[in-house]
């Protein structure tokens, strides 16, 4: 049997939104928090293969290179980035504590609902002119809009983490000047983490919303947090995080600065790109996998795509049914997922949207 439906428990984490991942997963909303569910065979939580033999997808079929994820956020997440995979191997290697493995995580998130996120440093002018307001605004902001227009990001990433927290509370004072969306951010942040840091971080950052649909590339030593919203993610499979704030886990500031890349990012949203009547690939310079998105219907049947290795298929409307050129079907609705592998080819039919990511 190569095609099999998927499960796995809820991931219970503080910042989770149990209405939003309830709702996609057609179960009864918890009067707690839940956050993720994860379809892989990452050590952390392995997926359940859903069928009479039972057992771990590790247990069925081996390790996979890739995880998928239904990730549902109500508040946001830390302020963090991920290694390369050369520094990854090394510093594992060294036994660094904030290394759990010797792999890179690339990621992918792509938006059910519309998604709020951090991703990438603004551009040059954008971020200096916000800055420039701060320091008119309160002369305590002067030396960061200095630092930043003589030594960039990184000497100004230095210095707000050398920087005393107390500077957090002027921020907070001094946010209208950055306008609405910005000050009720802080404010929001102020109000979940205190004189947190990573507030001042994240003026550094793109405020981005993706529509469902639209996506984000996290390449190495991109910073980024999300905020609020549904989504489907797609990484390798790793648990490296470096996080630099907005977070009760350990945060690893030295190590963070280490793995940041430097440079503006000027377009944070990906160009998704249409290959054929019901299918969108989302490009990325990931090795690890690639991703699609399916809206099969009555008039489009998404025939004969080749299965290079193998695929996890999530579905988030409607129904999608699967096949394999080894005469094996499987129909999976919203919520649920489904693996396939040892085929050369498959094709999905059905009535609804989902996401296939090949590994």
């Amino acid at each position: 049997m190569t095609l099999f439906a998927l499960g796995n428990k809820p991931m219970n984490y503080a910042w989770g939104s149990a209405a939003l991942l309830s709702d996609l997963l057609g179960i009864a909303e918890p009067d707690y928090p839940i956050a993720e569910q994860w379809f892989g065979t990452h050590p952390t939580a392995p997926a359940e293969v859903l069928d009479a033999k039972g057992g771990t997808l590790t247990e069925r079929f081996g390790e996979l290179g890739y995880l998928v994820k239904f990730l549902a956020a109500a508040n946001p997440l830390s302020i963090q980035a991920h290694p390369s995979k050369a520094h990854a191997a090394r510093q594992f290697l060294n036994h660094h504590p904030s290394y759990s493995d010797a792999n890179h995580k690339p990621e992918l998130i792509i938006a059910i609902t519309d998604f709020r996120a951090l991703c990438g440093f603004r551009p040059e002018a954008e971020l200096q002119a916000d800055l420039d307001l701060l320091a008119n605004a309160n002369a305590g902001f002067e030396p960061l809009a200095e630092v930043f227009r003589l030594g960039g990001y990184k000497a100004a990433m230095q210095w707000i983490y050398e920087s005393d927290p107390q500077l957090i509370l002027t921020l907070v004072a001094n946010a209208s000047v950055l306008g609405r969306k910005r000050d009720r951010l802080i404010e929001q942040l102020f109000q979940l983490y205190g004189q947190d840091l990573g507030i001042l971080v994240s003026i550094f950052m793109n405020l981005v919303t993706l529509e469902p649909g639209e996506g984000l590339f996290l390449p190495a030593g991109n910073i980024h947090a999300y905020l609020e919203g549904l989504g489907v993610e797609v990484m390798a499979s790793s648990d490296n995080v470096l996080r630099g704030g907005l977070t009760s886990k350990p945060v690893d500031v030295r190590e963070l600065l280490k793995v940041l890349d430097y440079t503006e990012l000027t377009q944070p949203k990906i160009s998704v790109k249409k290959l054929n009547q019901g299918i969108w690939e989302y490009p990325t310079s990931a090795e690890d996998f690639k991703v699609y998105r399916v809206e099969p219907s009555a008039s489009v049947m998404l025939m004969d795509m080749e299965l290079p290795n193998t695929a996890i298929v999530v579905c988030t409307q409607g129904e999608l049914t699967i096949s394999t050129s080894k005469d094996e079907t499987l129909t999976i609705g919203r919520g649920k997922a489904a693996f396939v592998a040892a085929a050369r080819l498959f094709s999905v039919t059905g009535n609804g949207t989902g996401f296939i990511a090949l590994g």
